[in-house]
């Protein structure tokens, strides 16, 4: 039975799985079932993800820039604080680090004072995120994402060596972050691809000269067991989690059968690459991760995720929380539209919080409006923000989708604080 093959198994048996998920109280209805997921943390249910250096450049002098107009630390604390989130995607910047011993000094000062500007304001749940790429191999960030060199070539071991202490460094240096999600998106070749790569422009299709699905699976797996090493080496209270897995073409089957290949990879007896070989999970991760874009929340959708969580309890891993590190909708700018979005936000968590026992945190994206997004994701990627930009002399203007975030999330915070 070939690997796709196995997948649709899986997700027959999974179909059954999601009436017993899909249920009004989740699975936990006896005391057996809350045991397996008392590793879960509800009360990290509620975050947001927005980036708080986007667009930083050495040339401006400050590590305070953002491709949001008018963005502002203390602003973004106070928002994310009033809209009632426990956790929060701390997005680490490409350029913040090039070796072990070389990062940015002026950023990192930034980003401590985020991180306990956030804490303090009750965001005691950060999300660490990066994306990490040794600067001193041959294979950096080249295209539209990051690139490494296919298992077959020469030096490949070698990059995986220097991920690892690239991440041992990582995690020295924010000790107060003890969950680090390695990457985004890493099982699409537009984000994650071989020197030479060509990417079709604002999509998560497979463009040119990508890695083939098993090379993609084995690189993936392998950055994830040296990512955890050196994040274990550089902290030991420290967690792994899988770099979020995104639809491919807008199928989240594809996350279902690529999380079925790397465990497959894992348990074959032939990973990582080196000498050493370990065929258990928690060697590449601690936490599950995926991005569930859709176009909207019904049973289908909760039906797709229960599908993907299927795999890692076919896998023996029942129990292993979930993060979603990005979730939300994108209205193009159109009020009946996000009307309708706003319904879809509130059944989705409500299945997230009563049918989705696996999930401990999903991160909405994102806080903002952006208008320069367009530049690198289209008119879509403008307008999955709770708050519009400042225009015409107003400030930082919640939209609907902020009230609605706002009443699900429990805060009590003044919205329109900055408008």
């Amino acid at each position: 039975m070939n690997k796709r093959s196995k997948a649709f198994v899986s997700c027959a048996v999974a179909l059954g799985m999601s009436l017993c998920f899909g249920c009004a109280g989740g699975c936990g209805t006896n005391d057996s079932d809350k045991d397996v997921y008392k590793n879960v943390n509800k009360s990290l249910l509620y975050g947001i993800d927005e980036p708080l250096t986007e667009g930083y450049s050495i040339e401006l002098q400050t590590a305070e820039t953002s491709q949001v107009t008018g963005f502002s630390l203390e602003k973004t604390v106070y928002l994310v604080s009033a809209l009632g989130a426990s956790s929060m995607r701390f997005r680490i910047p490409d350029e913040f680090i090039n070796e072990p011993d070389n990062y940015d000094e002026e950023e990192y000062k930034y980003l401590k004072k985020a991180a306990s500007s956030l804490k303090n304001a009750g965001v005691t749940n950060l999300l660490g995120q990066a994306c990490v790429i040794p600067k001193y191999s041959d294979f950096r960030i080249t295209t539209a994402g990051h690139t490494a060199p296919r298992p077959s070539e020469e030096g490949y071991l070698s990059y995986m060596l220097a991920v690892e202490e690239m991440w041992e460094a990582i995690a020295k240096l924010f000790p107060e972050i003890t969950k680090w999600e390695v990457g985004n998106e890493y099982n699409s070749n537009t984000f994650f691809h071989p020197n030479g790569y060509k990417s079709v422009s604002g999509s998560l299709s497979e463009g040119s000269g990508g890695f083939t699905d098993d090379e993609k699976v084995k690189v993936v797996t392998d950055y994830m067991y040296y990512a955890s090493k050196g994040i274990k080496k550089g902290n030991p209270n420290a967690k792994c989690v899988m770099p979020g897995l995104a639809p491919i073409n807008g199928s989240m089957a594809a996350v279902e059968y690529f999380l079925a290949d790397v465990y497959d990879y894992i348990k074959s007896g032939n990973a990582p690459e080196g000498e050493v070989k370990s065929s258990n999970p928690n060697d590449y991760f601690d936490y599950l991760c995926w991005h569930p874009y859709s176009n909207k929340a019904d049973e289908t959708w909760l039906e797709e995720n229960n599908k993907i969580y299927q795999v890692a309890i076919d896998n023996g891993d029942e129990g292993k929380p979930v993060i979603f590190s990005e979730f939300g909708f994108t209205d193009g700018g159109n009020d009946e539209k996000q009307e309708v979005q706003c319904e879809y936000l509130e059944l989705a968590f409500d299945y997230m919080k009563n049918s989705m026992p696996y999930l401990e945190t999903c991160m909405e994206f994102r806080l903002y409006q952006c208008a320069y997004a367009e530049v690198w994701g289209g008119i879509g990627e403008v307008y999955f923000g709770a708050f519009a930009e400042p225009y015409n002399g107003k400030g930082f203007t919640p939209r609907l989708k902020a009230l609605t975030i706002q009443k699900i999330y429990g805060g009590k915070g003044d919205l329109n604080k900055y408008e």
